[in-house]
């Protein structure tokens, strides 16, 4: 499909994703119990690479190798790098949560804190060219020791003097410095300088991304809302302007996310009928009726929705084990048609059957549908957020390099 989606952008779809949008940082139930990570990973990483879901804010695109290069600068030994980098860390949030800011990793947990800001971001680091080194964590940590003798050999002479010039890093060389009293004092606000050097470490690295073109869009005036604000990546305004193939992506991941959808809808429906939760039916039948309004509305763009140019892109950008690309071929072609006509899936057998056994496909003895004892425990709503590809973190992101505080 071409520019088939771009007459689904009018002023209620902004109203409405703006109220749904709500905080970027509300806390969902998001499991994907009918196994659409797959695709809906590989959409993400070609939008909007470096970035994960546990990302919160851009300038810990700082922060992390801001700690490194001060635990460097000390010659912090291998074996004691993770203990002071935690210390480090622990010490930010603090400093992040008494200046009230939103979006700080570990707000609640501080040292008990699972997983730290250094490896939520490090793959990101890399990815956007400000980290150098190609391996893991672990592996950087165990290099230190080996990198300070050679940084220490190279920079002296053979008569003990420095050797001007020279300098040897594990991060990029153009890295803005950390500020006079960091960490323990700290906000999420970029400088000019800071925000400018990340637009610059995303679009050189991630030519040809969405996270790159809407960076540069935005950065040049063309967006006139914060993008926090939009529900979905295709809720922008002025996509028509981006390149046709970014275009096609974006249509191609809003017409999987939309049909299916339905199939999580339904499969919440079913849960509640199997508990007899009559708030929980009503609330989620509704639920059910408006998708489906949803997906008759824009049932002209389904009808010229490109499969095979879909599945096609899919299987060029990421792995999909076969039982899920089987599961959703299936639930398309039922959904669209196919000599049919598009059912009702709440009361479509062949639909029910299908979302059974993809859940109980994936979860054994431990599917709702087969044990009464997963069954209590259910909250009564799992993955009622339709999939947007990275899109709640990516607008934070862009929103954050591209801000009046910034400098733009």
């Amino acid at each position: 499909m071409s520019q088939s989606f771009i007459p689904w952008i009018d002023a209620s779809d902004l109203d409405s994703a703006s109220v749904e949008a709500g905080s970027p940082f509300k806390e969902h139930d998001t499991r994907d119990e009918l196994g659409l990570g797959s695709i809906r990973n590989a959409f993400a990483d070609l939008f909007f690479p470096g970035t994960s879901t546990l990302q919160t804010r851009a300038r810990y695109f700082l922060f992390v190798p801001w700690l490194y290069l001060h635990l460097e600068s000390r010659l912090v030994p291998s074996e004691e790098i993770a203990g002071s980098l935690k210390e480090g860390e622990v010490l930010l949030a603090a400093a992040l949560k008494r200046g009230g800011q939103e979006g700080v990793i570990g707000q609640l947990a501080g040292a008990g804190l699972r997983r730290f800001p250094s490896s939520i971001y490090w793959t990101g680091l890399r990815r956007w060219g400000i980290l150098r080194q190609s391996g893991t964590r672990q592996r950087y940590y165990r290099s230190l020791d080996t990198f300070y003798r050679r940084r220490q050999h190279r920079l002296t002479s053979d008569d003990g003097q420095p050797v001007a010039g020279w300098a040897e890093t594990n991060w990029d060389a153009d890295l803005p410095p950390a500020p006079a009293h960091f960490p323990n004092e700290a906000s999420f606000d970029l400088l000019p300088g800071e925000a400018a050097y990340l637009r610059d470490r995303v679009l050189r690295s991630c030519r040809g991304s969405l996270l790159a073109a809407l960076l540069a869009h935005v950065g040049a005036g063309g967006q006139e809302r914060p993008l926090s604000r939009l529900g979905q990546v295709w809720h922008t305004p002025g996509l028509a302007g981006l390149p046709p193939d970014q275009q096609r992506w974006i249509g191609h991941a809003r017409d999987f996310s939309l049909a299916m959808y339905g199939a999580v809808l339904l499969y919440n429906l079913m849960l509640a009928e199997l508990r007899r939760d009559d708030a929980l039916l009503a609330d989620h039948r509704t639920r059910l009726g408006a998708w489906q309004a949803d997906v008759d509305a824009h049932a002209e763009s389904l009808r010229a929705w490109n499969l095979d140019d879909f599945w096609q892109l899919v299987k060029s950008i990421g792995h999909v084990p076969w039982p899920a690309e089987r599961f959703c071929r299936d639930w398309l072609e039922l959904l669209l048609g196919g000599g049919r006509g598009r059912p009702e899936v709440g009361g479509d057998e062949q639909a029910r059957a299908l979302v059974r056994a993809r859940e109980t496909a994936l979860k054994g003895s431990r599917s709702r549908f087969e044990s009464p004892s997963h069954l209590a425990v259910w909250s009564g709503a799992t993955g009622l957020v339709p999939l947007d590809y990275r899109w709640a973190v990516a607008r934070v992101l862009i929103d954050d390099m591209t801000s009046a505080s910034a400098g733009d």
